[in-house]
Formats: structure tokens, sequence, C-alpha cells
């Protein structure tokens, strides 16, 4: 493979020919005219010349790559390449059309792989006579930097087409992964849930956007908050996809848009591109916006009253708050602090009249678990999924029968040790939990399906949107059964389908296997 085709010196076209010529490959760039063609070659010139500030690549050698890619108007011109990539905007009539051309112009053996994010790889591949060498093979932007390609295989796509796909995505210096064509692939339909079910917390009034982000990434580990993202892709980009892949699922509800999204679009809040959206900006910087409840900001010193804490089945937490200096107790009847985690099953405990206690509130409401107690206004809820030791910040949750005293002292008891806290209302779950297990239920339901195996929708996940960990890895971290737990939880609470958990997730606990458990086939 020495010479391919892009179609589109747009911003994704420019990143294919930039990477393509930087690995030694000769490019023929193809756009309508003469003008979209020098803005292309301007991008690719552009990032070249980062490169080399950078010192990752020498003078003669930018030089040298921008000297393998020629630039045309014509796609007759592609006659003698050998791989053709599409990355022309996302208007099915226009990729057919390119590909009914490609498909009368290309030697009989080529490849023409498309560059959609969302648009089917069938449809297109129809078009032309060669069915079976039309591939999917979608990069993320910016191109020259991200890693993943994933690499679609549309209803007559050959196994061969595939892996010509997957060589040259290699070649390029890329990771590929295998995608069945369906909506969103891979990286766009797992990773709806992660704004969706911060619309669904923001609008149930559970937490503020400032809450939700910092919960988003403090207390699960995400490089950015869901509104923080949203902002960034833009508010009518992230509404339209969604829209696309809900219809596309024939309005499956776990893809359901969230009424604030339209609302954005009307006031034109798009995020950074028109200065405001969830967030204000300047200079591409957020300035201000929305603060939610007041949050306790840093960790602080012990709790004065507080002396002997029991902790049920919960050795990190345990280890942590003996490393604050609190005493563990063995039993709940005479301790100041009773902590009752995700993993205890659910039951009142022996409590002395003055303790306090919190539940994991990540597979139930506050005002739930506190039924079972004699005393509900002394149960506070807290944030236990991901586990305390590994978060920065945890969610303190107030239940309607909760007192004041008791929340505040909640938050003082986290504080002491070490860990930043969110004051939030009491909802079916709580803000990591609900995030965390929505994309593991996206991903249970794209394994059953086929779209992908387990360490390509892991490495999507990661490669293509920074996730601390792919949404199944993490599911075996936290253990299927508890992410199970959740969704029942949110299921039962709230009556909405969109929380239906997954169920090769039910079989994979009935049979007490893991996702990467190979013995569960």
């Amino acid at each position: 493979m020495k010479r391919i085709g892009v179609v589109g010196a747009g911003t994704m076209g420019a990143g294919i020919a930039q990477t393509a010529a930087h690995a030694g490959l000769t490019v023929r760039l193809y756009d309508i005219g003469p003008e979209p063609l020098e803005a292309g070659l301007g991008r690719v010139r552009a990032g070249l010349d980062r490169l080399v500030a950078r010192g990752k690549l020498s003078g003669p050698d930018r030089d040298a790559a921008l000297a393998r890619i020629h630039t045309t108007s014509r796609l007759s011109d592609f006659h003698d390449v050998d791989f053709v990539i599409e990355a022309a905007p996302e208007v099915l009539e226009l990729k057919k059309r390119i590909f009914a051309e490609l498909d009368e112009t290309c030697g009989p053996n080529v490849v023409l792989a498309t560059n959609t994010s969302s648009l089917s790889v069938t449809e297109i591949g129809a078009m032309t006579g060669r069915q079976a060498l039309v591939a999917g093979m979608h990069f993320f932007n910016p191109v020259p930097v991200m890693k993943l390609v994933e690499v679609v295989s549309g209803a007559r796509t050959s196994p061969e087409a595939a892996e010509r796909t997957s060589e040259l995505a290699r070649l390029l210096g890329k990771t590929p992964v295998q995608a069945k064509d369906t909506p969103g692939f891979i990286v766009n339909r797992i990773a709806r849930p992660f704004p969706g079910e911060a619309l669904r917390i923001l609008g149930e009034n559970v937490a503020g956007i400032r809450q939700i982000d910092r919960a988003a990434k403090l207390a699960a580990g995400f490089r950015m908050g869901p509104f923080e993202l949203m902002d960034l892709v833009g508010m009518d980009i992230n509404f339209a996809v969604n829209k696309s892949v809900f219809e596309q699922f024939f309005c499956e509800p776990r893809f359901r848009p969230h009424p604030l999204q339209a609302q954005m679009v009307k006031a034109n809040l798009l995020g950074r591109k028109t200065g405001a959206g969830w967030y204000r900006y300047a200079a591409d910087q957020i300035t201000d916006g929305p603060e939610g409840t007041k949050f306790y900001g840093k960790p602080g010193p012990r709790v004065a009253g507080i002396t002997t804490v029991f902790v049920d089945e919960d050795q990190a937490m345990a280890d942590l708050v003996a490393a604050a200096g609190y005493t563990l107790n063995r039993s709940s009847d005479d301790a100041d602090v009773v902590m009752l985690s995700a993993w205890s099953q659910p039951r009142p405990v022996p409590c002395r009249d003055q303790a306090l206690v919190l539940v994991d509130a990540s597979c139930e409401s506050v005002t739930a678990a506190a039924s079972r107690f004699d005393r509900p206004e002394q149960v506070a809820g807290y944030g236990g999924l991901p586990s305390v030791a590994d978060r920065q910040l945890v969610e303190i949750a107030v239940g309607i029968r909760t007192e004041t005293a008791t929340w505040q002292r909640a938050a003082l008891f986290f504080q002491s040790l070490g860990r930043e806290i969110e004051v939030i209302h009491d909802g079916p779950a709580l803000i990591a939990p609900r995030l965390i297990a929505c994309l593991v239920n996206e991903a249970a339901y794209a394994l059953m399906e086929g779209v992908a195996t387990v360490a390509d929708i892991d490495t999507a996940m990661k490669l293509g949107l920074n996730y601390p960990h792919g949404p199944l890895e993490w599911a075996d971290k936290i253990g299927p059964g508890t992410v199970l737990r959740i969704l029942e939880g949110l299921h039962r609470e709230t009556g909405e389908d969109r929380y239906r958990p997954c169920p090769h997730l039910r079989k994979l606990v009935t049979a007490k296997r893991t996702f990467y458990d190979l013995c569960h086939g």
C-alpha cells in the first residue's frame, strides 16, 4: 500500500492526509475546487509545523511529507490509488454520490472506506458494485493526535476488506478496533449515557451543573465533566447526534433526548463556539457559570465528638478511617459513626441514639435506606462507588427526613478523611454510580449484540474519549452484581425503561462470571 486517495480537505480530511504523508504514503487529496484545497493544505502545513516546533519532526522531513500530498478537484485522478478514505461532510446523499463515482473510477480491488461517524456503512456501500470492499474507517479529531480508528464492517463487507482497513490504520500509527455497522458504532453509541444521564440528574434537581461535572471528574475520574464536554462539542451537534441515534434505534428509551437539550439549542446556547452554553466563555476558557447547591470544598480536621467508627464490609474505607485517626469498632451498637457500604446487605443495624448513620446510596435513595432505621433523621447518604479510597470527592445525599445537623456532620467527617464534598439532593442513586452503571449497561448491550468484543469496546472508549477505565473493565472492578443492583434500583425507583438491565449482564451475575472471564464464552 503506497498511494491513497483522501476525499475532502476539511478538518478530518486534512488530518488524515497529514497523518498518511507523515507515515510515508503518497496522498492524492480531493476537494471541489482550489480554495478548499488550499485551505486543507494550510491545515496540513500548520500541523506539520507544530511537530517541528515540538522537536518531533525535522524540517526536511516536514518538506518531504508535504511533497507527498498532491491535490486534485477530479475524482478521476484516483484511478491508480491503492486505497480510498472518504472524509466528506456527514450528508448521506453526498456520500452516496461520491461512492458511486469512486466505484467507476478506482481499480476493482481497491477498498473504499468512509470516515462517517454516524451514517450507515451498508447503505453507502450499496451505491457501488463492490459492497464487499466498502468499509467504515472512523477517525477521531484531531486525527494526527488521536490513536483510535473504528473499522466498521457493513452487512456485506468482507473480512479481507476489514483486515486491509485495519492494516492501513496500523500503518498510520493508529489502533484499530473492529465494529459492526450499527448506529453510533462503538464510541458514539456507548458514550450516549454520559451526557444523557447528567441531563436527567440535572432535570430531576438532584444536583447542579458544576456539582455533576465535579463529581464526574473527582469521584469517577473522567477528564471532563459531561456539561463541559457538551459545551466543547457544541449543543447543536450533541442534540443532533442524540436524536439520530434515538431514531435509528427506533425510539429505544436508553437514547431518548432530554428537553433541556432542545431548550439550549433554541436559545443558541451552543457552548464554546457561541461563547455561552452551560458555562460562559472568554478566550475559550470558562469565566463563570451556574454554581448549583453550595459545596463544601477542601479536606478538614477530625470531627469533634467522633471517636469510634463501625465500617461494614469495606476494608478500603476502614483503612482510610483508621489512617485519619479514628478508632474502628467491631460492632455498630456503640459507635459514633456507623457506615454501611454498597456491599452490605440492606438491613437495619443496632445503633446508639446519637450515632451518625452513613449509608452508601449508590444503589438506592437515602430516603429508602433510612426507612429501615428507627431514627431516619440521623441517616445521610454517601458515594462509595467507585471506592472512597480511589476518589477525591464524596457526594453527600440528603434524604427527605435527614436533619441539617446530620448531613453537615457527614460532610465534616468525609472532609476529615481527606476528601472534598458535594452535598446533593436525594435521588434514586448518586452521580458517579449512575454515570458509570449506565455506561456499563450500554457497553453490555453492544457486546451482547455483537457490535464489538470486550477488549475492543474498552480500547475504543479509553483511546477515543480518554475514559479512565473501559466500561467493561470498570464493571469487573466494581463487580457486575453491584452494577446490576444500581440499575435495578434506578429502574425500581424511577419506573423508566431506560434503566432496564442488559440480559447479558444478568446472565453474568447469575453465572458468577465477569466480562473478562474467558470461561463465560
